[in-house]
């Protein structure tokens, strides 16, 4: 596993009277994170927001959970990129498995610091008992096509979390409800359709891991969504903030592109 960083980003918030400091993560992936952790604990945010992928529960036949249908050409990269990733795995065997406990160590440590927001990913098809019982008894906020409202120093926040199996109709919900509304998504492409034109003041995405690869300040590949993904990393259209992920899930290493969590700093306008 790479080293992992603290990435910044300042933006500014017409919804907010207050400054606001908002932390991102995403695609854990059951993978160790006590370096992510420690990052987030020198940070001190307001609030967490996680963004898919923590757990691995893709279902007895590991399908994917997203409603993104891909055209052909891209679904034979796709079936291709994993079928050598699958086998170059086969042969340079490592430690670097899933394994629950590292999700629900990183869920303990984080619940301490500040508001947790989890929403859900295309690998969290079925959470088993175990994990709604972990989450509950630590306060995590479970937004699977859920919305929760809170108050940060005489702040009305509300976050959301549309899950890859989304509900429109709850989107549309959520979209007209006052407050402040930050909306957790871990599918970054769902900008250009689902969230065209919908009324949040911040959205939150993870899912692309920075493109695994990136040369020339642009990621080479998403596991999903093929070459060059859209969204790989950043902020875009000022109000969709991507991170590249905590984790590293194939056997192609992260090549200048370090595993981080993200710091959000939203500054109110004047």
């Amino acid at each position: 596993m790479s080293r992992a960083v603290l990435t910044e980003y300042e933006l500014r918030a017409s919804g907010l009277t207050l400054p606001l400091k908002v932390a991102l993560v995403a695609d854990l992936h059951e993978r160790p994170a006590d370096d992510i952790l420690k990052l987030l604990q020198n940070a001190k945010p307001d609030l967490l927001a996680i963004a898919g992928d923590t757990l691995e529960r893709c279902g007895e036949n590991g399908s994917d959970a997203s409603q993104t249908p891909y055209p052909l050409g891209k679904r034979i990269i796709l079936s291709a990129a994993h079928s050598v990733n699958h086998a170059l795995r086969l042969v340079f065997a490592g430690n670097n498995h899933p394994d629950k406990e590292n999700a629900y160590r990183f869920l303990r440590g984080t619940s301490e610091l500040c508001p947790v927001f989890m929403s859900l990913g295309n690998h969290e098809n079925v959470l088993t008992g175990e994990d709604y019982r972990i989450l509950a008894s630590l306060g995590v906020h479970l937004l699977d096509n859920a919305d929760y409202s809170l108050d940060i120093g005489g702040q009305m926040i509300r976050a959301g979390g549309l899950s890859s199996r989304y509900d429109r109709r709850w989107l549309e919900r959520f979209s007209r409800k006052d407050g402040y509304k930050i909306l957790l998504c871990h599918h970054p492409e769902y900008y250009d359709t689902l969230l065209d034109g919908a009324n949040f003041d911040l959205v939150l995405a993870g899912h692309n891991h920075g493109g695994q690869v990136r040369l020339f300040g642009r990621g080479l590949m998403s596991s999903t969504t093929g070459p060059l993904p859209k969204y790989d990393k950043g902020v875009f259209d000022g109000r969709m903030v991507v991170s590249a992920g905590c984790s590293n899930t194939t056997a192609i290493p992260r090549f200048n592109n370090p595993r981080e969590a993200v710091i959000i700093r939203l500054t109110p306008t004047e």
